[in-house]
Order: C-alpha cells, then structure tokens, then sequence
C-alpha cells in the first residue's frame, strides 16, 4: 500500500504547456503543482499572470522534476522556493544544464526602499548559473508589503537613499507587476526606475495581473491605511487594461530595457532547434511591432515552435517557398532575418 501510494504521488506532478510570448517571459513549461515560498509572500505566476495561490500544495520528488525538465526542449519556469526547498531547485537546474533546456528561475525581491540599498538579498547567490538559465526578480511582496515607504519615497518622488557601490541590483531583470490606476501611474514609474538604474539594474519587465476578487481584496486590505490611491485603484479598480506605454516610457527614460530576448536551449538539444526559437522570437516581435498584418508573425512563429523545422537548412536549398505557413511579408522577414545571420 505505502509504495502504491507514493507512486500515485509522484506521477501527479506534470509540466502544464503554455504559449511561449514575450507577455508570459517566453515561458512554454510550468510544473502542475509547487510548494509555497517562506512567510505567506507574495508573487505572480508569470506564466498565466495570477497571484500564486498562497496554499499550493508541495511538489513532488525532485528527481521527478528533474526528469520531466529532460523531456522538455522550451523554457520551464521555476517560481519561487521556500528555504528548505533548495535541493529541488538544485535538482532543476543540474538536469536543465545537462539537457541545454532553457530555464526561467523567478525569485522575490527585498525592495528595501527605506534604507541604504536597494536589493534582492539573494539575488547575489543566483549569478554563477549556467547560460541556459535566466533569473526575474519579482517585486509583487515588495509593493504589497512596504507600501508607506514606497508611498512616502516614490509617489513623492523623494530620493534621499539611492545607492552607490557597489551596486546591490548590477545586471539584474526586475518583474514589475502592473496594476491599473496604482503601479502603472508615472508619479510611481518614473522615480521607482530612476532608482532601480541607479542600483544597477539592467532591465525591468511588466507583468499585467489577473487578479480575482479574493486577490483584490488580499492586496487592498494591506494598501487601505496607509496608500488610499492605491486602495481604490486595486478595490474598486475597473477592468481596463493597465497603461503598459507610460511603463515603457519610464523605463526607457532611465536607460533600462524592458523586454526579454528568448531563452534559448543550448547543447546538447539542436543547433536547429536553437535556430527555430530564435527566429520564432523574432517573428514574435515584428509582430508585435507591425501596424497591420501582425497576425501573420504569430502564425508564423507558432508553426516554427510547432513544427521545429531546420529553416537554415531550408533557406539554404531554396525551399523557403514551399513551406506553407510562410507567407508574405513573413517570407521576406525571414529571408532577410538568415542573411544578416549568416553575414554576422
């Protein structure tokens, strides 16, 4: 009976499959189930948006983790871990560097703001990883739990801490969550990057959440005495998007960039694959770009994730034209796209 019900256990842990964006980090993989980080935090599932639920049942075996992380061949997040936890996480990234699968490792950050620095305690620890892995700092607790000095220092545009050396954030990506009326406004963006620049941040990246009225009221019950503005922006907020222009604007204004490029396997998984994802990336982006017919990018780059075709191979012996989800102007993007690659 015991081995029966281990096993029942274990295999109930599986790797979901989303649709790989720049809006979700490029994330493909996230695992079915998780254990809580330390003290009740706060963060966002960055794969669907939604404020994690503080009650997530623990995961399974690492050893199983680890091995679905080898079957997989696009990026697999890895949300926050408790303390005790580290072995999982340890497991994760031995098994995604032998395989060369791409991982998106989030950790919580520390927004000190009242102090001498400003910092994510362990991002220090996170650095000696290998080039597959790419580490978020998640400013969600932060926001939620410092709300008075963040009110006092960033809403009044007060700067009287900013770090100096060395620099506690050097080269580090911040997730900045985006909340219509309160964390999209620019009396909170523009000093808030000023800051997270002058700490040593290299890029900041928005992440719009989805957030229920049980994750409305958990976050507004916290701003309501001491940031009333953000109270009724999160409270009684309406459903409009959140202002993501004045986001970009702020964090281009204090030199920091705010998109991801895609996580991209290594060896030992294809080169071609490799190259596919990363055409697929870029086919995303000119969508993204594109006044008109986007929607032919993104077709184009979900067949590319899809099908994993060897596209230099194909560019090469001229047979680009034949395939069907390649289509003009995405045609000409894509040729254009591996002449600059090959004359790099």
């Amino acid at each position: 009976m015991p081995r029966s019900s281990r096993s029942s256990r274990v295999t109930s842990l599986t790797l979901r499959e989303h649709v790989a964006e720049p809006a979700n980090f490029w994330i493909r993989h996230s695992f079915s189930r998780w254990p809580a980080p330390d003290d009740d935090k706060l963060w966002c599932d960055l794969a669907t948006g939604v404020l994690a639920a503080p009650n997530a049942a623990p995961a399974s075996d690492a050893l199983v983790a680890a091995e679905l992380v080898r079957s997989a061949m696009d990026v697999v997040y890895i949300p926050p871990l408790p303390a005790d936890r580290d072995v999982l996480r340890t497991r994760i990234v031995e098994a995604a560097a032998a395989a060369g699968v791409p991982l998106l490792i989030q950790i919580v950050g520390d927004l000190a703001v009242g102090g001498s620095t400003l910092a994510a305690p362990s991002w220090r620890g996170f650095r000696d990883l290998p080039p597959n892995a790419t580490v978020v700092i998640d400013l969600l607790d932060s926001l939620v739990r410092r709300p008075a000095t963040l009110r006092e220092e960033l809403r009044e545009n007060r700067q009287p801490s900013l770090p100096l050396v060395p620099a506690p954030l050097q080269d580090a990506t911040l997730v900045w969550p985006l909340v219509t009326g309160w964390t999209d406004q620019p009396e909170v963006l523009e000093p808030a990057m000023v800051r997270f620049s002058a700490a040593g941040a290299r890029r900041i990246l928005p992440r719009t959440l989805e957030l229920d009225a049980r994750d409305r009221r958990l976050i507004a019950e916290r701003l309501q005495s001491v940031w009333p503005e953000a109270f009724d922006a999160v409270f009684h907020g309406d459903e409009s998007p959140p202002d993501v222009p004045a986001f970009r604007s702020a964090a281009e204004a204090a030199g920091l960039e705010h998109r991801l490029p895609r996580p991209l396997p290594v060896p030992p998984l294809p080169a071609r694959l490799r190259l596919a994802r990363e055409l697929a990336g870029h086919l995303v982006e000119r969508g993204d770009a594109a006044d008109a017919g986007g929607d032919a990018y993104y077709r184009a780059a979900r067949f590319l994730d899809r099908d994993e075709i060897d596209v230099d191979a194909a560019g090469r012996e001229g047979n680009l034209g034949v395939l069907p989800w390649l289509e003009e102007p995405v045609k000409q993007a894509v040729e254009q796209w591996l002449t600059a690659r090959s004359g790099a």
